[in-house]
């Protein structure tokens, strides 16, 4: 296959099949996956979902191979056909030997030939390699031998992204983003591809520090185009654009390729709530969510889970006293894990305001008649906005993205999952992930399926539930 190969996990996941994989005793150990799909823009991503770790007693285990019982492999065989999805073979190397071996090479034989007959089809099934430092490198089986998975990543407290390319090149423009995070963070950085979602006040200067760092592929989705009453917070807009009514993504796409930094733009003029936006930001390796509708907000916390990504939530809330001065200012960074909280378990929003927002977009009479007789909370429509304010939490936005993907916190990334400031009242407060939400987690690394996302209202032939960005 010519796609690149995404495999990619959750922290929670890694850390059960290290615990697995290496129980102390020097000897190989191993352990299955089942893995949803997605494929499309050039990649093919298989998400874990469900992992089944085959007991130690069960094996033939020596410091250099292992064999295992069929009566394990089976009934994922059955599950991965059914649902079209994939399954993922994963072993150690407790010496630390950081390749496949011979005997790896004829194991994985007859494990593709055997998953690809059961399956009867020519989708990938993939190998994947744990070392003791938990770093990982995979394969899949392709017709006459194998393709090296282009990248592992682990959504967990750390954004980790091991590459099948170590090599750290940093050019010129990087060189003092360099010099702080290292040759390879900047590398691992200009790997992703990451979604912004929402390309207006917060989303602008996202995107702008964004390629500047060096990211090498930035999804940009937004339906809008730019009106005068934007110019005030979007960078690089423009009178003309104002006038000429230019989409949002344009306005950020023609600013990154003129800078010339290398960053590679797919712009997508479309809502998130549709299926080709959804199927896009599931290709993606992170997630920046800048949008203000809660039901575009909950329905990028459900991809980031489907998909096993991570995803960063930046919210601003400004409101104006009416006489020319600020009532409050306040914002959030949120970052979600794809088997941890969700923006809804940690009541930022509730069931019922999902619904309210997709009520107001789908049907906006019945919407202010329920409006009126009070059985929902309106939501305003029009809010302030300040370039100063955006950009501070834009800041801390992209800064969180940093911090998961290179040391820097001296406390470590746990404890910051939900930090929340007020500008107004000199306050800043911070807390660390809690259960998992099982409304958003319900399809944890379920990748595609039939609705999309589970949800009917992504069907084909459906009226989407238009957000605001």
């Amino acid at each position: 296959m010519s796609d690149d190969v995404i495999f990619r996990l959750t922290g929670q996941q890694h850390a059960k099949l290290r615990a697995h994989l290496f129980p102390g005793d020097g000897l190989e150990a191993v352990a299955l996956a089942l893995c949803g799909r997605r494929q499309g823009k050039g990649r093919h991503c298989l998400s874990v979902s469900e992992i089944i770790l085959i007991p130690h007693g069960r094996c033939e285990r020596f410091p250099d191979r292992v064999t295992w019982l069929t009566e394990f492999f089976e009934p994922l065989l059955v599950e991965a056909a059914k649902r079209e999805m994939a399954v993922v073979k994963l072993h150690s190397h407790p010496g630390g030997y950081g390749r496949f071996s011979g005997y790896d090479d004829r194991s994985d034989r007859d494990f593709f030939d055997t998953t690809e007959s059961w399956t009867e089809s020519d989708d990938p099934h993939g190998s994947v390699v744990m070392l003791p430092s938990g770093k990982m490198f995979g394969r899949v089986g392709m017709a006459g031998g194998f393709q090296l998975m282009t990248a592992i990543a682990v959504a967990g407290n750390s954004i980790e992204y091991w590459s099948d390319d170590d090599e750290s090149y940093v050019p010129d423009f990087a060189d003092r983003h360099a010099q702080v995070l290292g040759a390879g963070t900047f590398s691992k950085l200009r790997r992703l591809r990451v979604a912004v979602v929402g390309c207006s006040g917060t989303g602008s200067p996202t995107i702008e520090q964004l390629f500047r760092l060096g990211v090498g592929e930035i999804v940009l989705i937004d339906p809008d185009k730019l009106g005068p009453e934007n110019l005030n917070r979007i960078l690089n807009s423009r009178g003309r654009h104002a006038q000429a009514g230019t989409l949002k993504v344009d306005v950020s796409a023609h600013a990154i390729e003129d800078t010339d930094l290398g960053t590679t733009v797919i712009s997508l003029p479309i809502d998130i709530c549709t299926p080709e936006a959804v199927e896009t930001v599931g290709t993606c390796d992170v997630i920046m969510g800048c949008v203000d509708s809660v039901f575009a907000r909950h329905l990028l916390n459900k991809i980031a889970s489907t998909y096993c990504i991570p995803y960063i939530d930046i919210g601003v809330g400004l409101r104006a006293d009416g006489n020319g001065g600020i009532e409050h200012a306040t914002g959030a960074v949120q970052y979600m894990q794809p088997d941890g909280t969700s923006l809804l378990s940690r009541n930022v929003f509730s069931q019922l305001d999902i619904q309210s927002d997709i009520l107001r977009r789908t049907d906006p009479e019945e919407y202010r008649s329920r409006l009126n007789d009070g059985y929902i909370k309106g939501a305003e429509v029009s809010k302030p906005a300040v370039i100063t304010i955006n950009t501070i939490f834009s800041g801390y936005g992209v800064w969180e993205l940093l911090c998961r993907m290179h040391a820097i916190r001296d406390d470590g990334n746990p404890e910051f999952a939900n930090q929340r400031w007020s500008l107004s009242g000199n306050i800043y407060d911070h807390e660390e992930d809690g259960d998992r939400c099982p409304v958003v987690s319900r399809y944890l690394g379920c990748g595609d399926m039939v609705p999309l996302l589970g949800m009917p209202e992504l069907s084909p032939g459906v009226t989407p539930a238009h957000a605001n960005h």
